[in-house]
């Protein structure tokens, strides 16, 4: 067994591949849409290097430039992001800054190093970075900057060969964690994504509406002397439809040194999270203000089924030292129950514990309370032989064309009719013990409740006739039919499961059996 999940595990890794999503600055693929620049240099975005077109490059990016990279992502659960980085110039021991989504990268450049490409009068060179994650936060995030402090004709910088690649989710999922399990069952109830009026709807713990601030050109709920250590924001999200589970997911942004202290999770008051940080990020332009800047993705998950979701984002610190965080890119996803399905314990159509209105609970599933009406019976006919039909017959057979004959015991037996059958035909064969008569009742209902009984008595002349009973019932609605069927040497009683009146109910379909004379 060990050995056959470790062969499935190798399947499923080489057929596992990351999809190219999104290529830029390579190839003649020169298109910037979704980047922002600020404090650039020269009258264009690109120049030429080394026969290479760069995003920047000589006297375009230099002090004081920040690239900004804004995108939805399809649903995923991994991702790469990589780019090449050129130094171009005299970089005296400068620092080049990229927050590839979460992942922070700092990079010292020492002067002298590499060769002249294109740059003057000094060396240049190029440096390959790239980043590989579990990432599943609809949103992408890209800065990139540096520390230099000179004209741009004297050190610059410049990117090529942009590039995300995803490990995409199954076909028909909102959201997944692997390719592996089932996760059609999430839906995105609600996004908090960058726009001011939507976060809107925060408040502190004193009921106060949270403000939004910019960074990097990124609208945050919260940030720089909005929301600071040991505060809290809170949402009320109502009308939830029935589900099973709730996810959360955020990008947490924090502004100078975060160190030793707890960001923390809850919902309806439920601690989900409690996630230490110990972030110290680059110093980013934040407009007015240059700050330590990181964010990072944070997701939490847990057991719900309330119609309404209290979301709350707290931060704990004993540091007296001022400090400030914010959110944004916040998604809730919730598992929905089955259709119809007002509360369950899964996704699956038979983990339902209760319906919505005129729907109920019928072996697991819902129906519609008037979509199992019992059969209408179409066809009787009973047959006398004045010879046994068979020696095997033992007083009582039933048969079926829909029911394996093999599958069926004395006792009670539970049998399941496919929605598409159109007739339902049983036969009963009967031979007459001696001093015995047959007795037997068929009862026929139509779909308005009128109930037909037909009732026959058959006396039985010696040991040796036998009777043929042929009943034919027709299906009027195409659902999955339920009946018991009850077999004994000397008795037949089916009995279909039907909803009447919102209520599950066993009728009587037909019986026979013996009485004495």
């Amino acid at each position: 067994m060990i050995i056959v999940l470790i062969l499935l595990r190798v399947i499923q890794n080489a057929e596992s591949q990351f999809y190219p999503l999104y290529t830029v600055f390579s190839d003649k693929n020169y298109n910037n849409e979704g980047w922002q620049v600020k404090s650039s240099y020269g009258t264009t975005l690109f120049t030429q290097c080394d026969n290479q077109t760069l995003f920047g490059g000589f006297n375009t990016f230099g002090k004081s430039t920040l690239i900004t990279y804004n995108s939805s992502l399809p649903p995923h659960y991994q991702i790469i992001i990589s780019v090449k980085i050129w130094k171009i110039d005299s970089w005296n021991d400068e620092w080049i800054y990229m927050l590839l989504d979460e992942k922070i990268i700092k990079q010292q450049y020492p002067i002298g190093e590499g060769s002249r490409i294109c740059g003057i009068p000094d060396e240049d060179e190029v440096f390959s970075y790239e980043v590989q994650m579990i990432h599943t936060n609809k949103f992408i995030f890209i800065i990139i900057t540096s520390t230099l402090d000179q004209a741009a004709n004297n050190e610059s910088w410049g990117i090529s060969d942009f590039k995300i690649e995803i490990m995409q989710c199954p076909k028909g999922c909102n959201y997944c964690f692997d390719d592996l399990n089932q996760c059609d069952y999430w839906i995105n109830l609600k996004s908090y994504l960058q726009t001011p009026s939507e976060f809107n709807q925060w408040k502190r713990d004193d009921n106060t509406t949270i403000s939004s601030s910019i960074c990097a050109g990124f609208n945050i709920t919260g940030g720089q002397h909005i929301l600071g250590v040991n505060q809290t924001a809170q949402n009320i999200i109502f009308d939830l439809p029935p589900h099973f589970q709730a996810l959360v997911e955020l990008k947490l942004w924090l502004f100078d040194n975060w160190l030793n202290e707890t960001f923390i999770l809850k919902l309806d008051d439920l601690q989900l999270l409690e996630e230490p940080l110990n972030q110290s990020g680059p110093p980013i332009n934040c407009g007015s203000l240059t700050l330590k800047v990181a964010f990072i993705n944070l997701r939490a998950q847990t057991s719900h089924s309330q119609d309404s979701m209290k979301i709350t984002f707290a931060t704990k610190s004993n540091s007296s030292n001022m400090k400030y965080w914010g959110v944004n890119a916040i998604e809730v996803y919730v598992a929905k129950c089955s259709i119809n399905c007002q509360s369950c314990l899964g996704p699956g159509a038979k983990q339902c514990t209760a319906c919505i209105q005129d729907w109920i609970l019928f072996k697991g599933q819902c129906i519609h309370y008037d979509k199992i009406p019992p059969l209408t019976c179409g066809y009787i006919k009973i047959v006398q032989k004045l010879k046994q039909i068979s020696n095997n017959i033992n007083q009582i057979q039933f048969k079926s064309d829909l029911i394996a004959q093999e599958t069926l015991k004395l006792g009670e037996n539970e049998i399941e009719f496919d929605s598409t059958t159109p007739v339902l035909n049983f036969e009963i064969q009967a031979r007459c013990p001696q001093n015995l008569r047959i007795h037997n009742s068929i009862h026929s209902y139509i779909r308005c409740n009128n109930q037909q009984i037909y009732m026959f008595t058959r006396s039985c002349q010696n040991n040796s006739t036998s009777f043929i009973f042929q009943i034919n019932f027709y299906q009027k609605f195409e659902q999955i039919k339920q009946f018991i069927l009850k077999l004994s040497e000397t008795s037949v009683e089916l009995y279909q499961l039907v909803i009447l009146d919102y209520q599950l109910t066993k009728i009587l379909t037909f019986s026979l059996n013996f009485t004495q004379i």
